[in-house]
């Protein structure tokens, strides 16, 4: 199959990648955020939603291996599903008492101030971090304790636009039935948000993001009870970038970081009707400069779940495959969570549907070349004959797997003996037979499957080689980088 390059219009790429950097540089400085939420009360905020027969010599890629043979560990074949009525509930602690209010006391926090010496230094010499107030959380931490109002504070932060200045909150975050005040400065680049809690007439502060380069960017995206143990979770997005943050008693414990720059969006929703709630990440583009590395790139939903102790993923599910090896990696990945007849309806694409294309370490470098706009790669690029039957002979011998754990053992015959008639005398398919060989000697001797897959993955730990067509590092970042247990996953 050829691939062929459009010469102007990478031209026109590389005209535009100088703008690019100079727009991704500028956001990463220290800016004004633009107008933030505030969550006030108990209002809960709502989230914002791919054969020839020619026998071309092609060959393998290198790679670096380890050739030792994992233990095979006694582990169930499938993963309970989380019983809300484990959900450990936290008591609510004893009503906090705060330090008697003085509503004559009043305090300035200078935010026009502050916003005119911003304006006045645009274009001149002055520095314009001389204008942040730098002890404005210890002024505020200063006025509660000696009985200042936070209804003041916060009726000055909304007077007259100024809450164009500051992100906060008013909440109960710590489940002492006394809402807690989160302030963060927009104007102060690496300030992260300041919470004031008060306990024994005192007000004490926790701080999150404190310092984080992109504190600036930072925005309260939603706070409420995700796990439903009764305290809220704090939810900010920097970006791309979603953080969760819980009080455990004694501090804001960080519960889940997507940290991932790109075109993302975010979800949160209770998917099972379990009584948890789910975040969905939707991943669209990397940036530029990850895209060499991560190409060939899919779109991709992840969701993560809560585990009872923190959040984890629990699912990531690609858009179509374009390339062969995609389909194998989905496949593989549909089969971890017991998805059989996903499986194999990619297993039986990957060796009948010839609209997925190939992949090589030729064909990844050539793609980078035209990404960076070399003019001296030729205009069509020879196919790599080679993978179709390595990843074929690979797809069936999945095939007989699968049939094999759900008790079609005239299926798995079948599939077995097909591999061995279409692949058994080819050079490119034949490792893979012989990995199926092992695995069929050993499952016919005990009818375990434990036993086959020993046997499958001892082949792969004593031939690497095989592994590397099915997902090694110039498959991209998205890429699985397959290990000798990856190729039986039943114990």
């Amino acid at each position: 199959m050829s691939v062929r390059s459009d010469r102007k219009s990478m031209k026109n790429t590389l005209l535009i990648i100088p703008l690019t950097i100079i727009f991704l540089v500028s956001s990463c400085a220290p800016a004004t955020q633009s107008t933030p939420v505030p969550i006030v009360d108990n209002a809960t905020a709502t989230p914002s939603p791919t054969p020839t027969a020619d026998a071309t010599r092609t060959a393998l890629p290198s790679a670096t291996l380890t050739a030792s043979i994992t233990p095979l560990p006694t582990i169930p074949t499938f993963t309970p599903t989380f019983d809300v009525s484990t959900i450990v509930t936290v008591t609510p602690a004893p009503k906090a008492e705060c330090p008697k209010e003085n509503p004559e006391l009043t305090l300035d926090l200078h935010l026009q101030e502050t916003r005119a010496c911003f304006q006045s230094v645009a274009g001149t010499n002055k520095n314009p971090s001389d204008c942040i107030n730098r002890n404005i959380q210890n002024d505020i931490l200063d006025y509660l304790n000696q009985g200042g109002t936070i209804n003041h504070l916060i009726s000055q932060i909304q007077a007259d636009g100024q809450k164009e200045n500051v992100s906060f909150a008013y909440k109960d975050l710590t489940n002492d039935s006394i809402r807690d005040f989160v302030f963060r400065d927009t104007n102060s680049p690496y300030d992260g948000y300041h919470i004031y809690s008060c306990n024994n007439r005192i007000y004490k502060t926790a701080s999150i993001l404190d310092g984080d380069p992109y504190a600036n960017q930072a925005s309260i995206y939603t706070i409420q009870d995700l796990n439903a143990n009764d305290i809220p979770e704090v939810v900010i997005k920097i970006a791309e970038v979603l953080i969760v943050y819980e009080w455990d008693g004694n501090s804001f414990t960080e519960l889940l970081g997507i940290r991932d720059f790109g075109e993302s969006t975010y979800e949160i929703q209770d998917i099972d009707k379990n009584g948890t709630y789910e975040i969905i990440l939707f991943r669209g583009r990397p940036p530029f400069w990850n895209r060499l590395a991560e190409f060939p790139w899919r779109h991709y939903t992840s969701i993560y779940s809560w585990n009872r102790s923190s959040y984890i993923i629990s699912s990531k599910r690609f858009t179509s495959p374009e390339y062969r090896f995609q389909a194998i990696q989905d496949a593989d990945q549909y089969v971890l969570s017991g998805e059989y007849d996903q499986a194999l309806t990619l297993y039986q694409d990957t060796i009948i549907n010839n609209k997925l294309d190939w992949w090589s370490i030729d064909r990844k470098n050539y793609e980078a070349g035209l990404l960076l706009g070399n003019s001296k790669l030729p205009v069509m690029l020879n196919k790599d004959f080679t993978e179709y039957p390595r990843l074929a002979a690979y797809a069936y011998y999945r095939i007989m797997l699968i049939h094999l754990v759900q008790g079609h053992a005239s299926d798995a015959s079948t599939a077995y003996n097909t591999l061995q008639q279409k692949f058994g005398n080819d050079q490119y398919g034949h490792p893979y037979v012989e990995m199926a060989t092992a695995f069929w000697k050993a499952y016919q001797s005990t009818h375990k499957m434990y036993d086959g897959c020993a046997a499958a993955i001892q082949y792969a730990a004593e031939h690497p080689e095989i592994l590397i067509p099915l997902g090694s590092d110039y498959h991209g970042w998205q890429s699985h980088q397959y290990k000798p247990e990856d190729v039986c996953p039943f114990r």
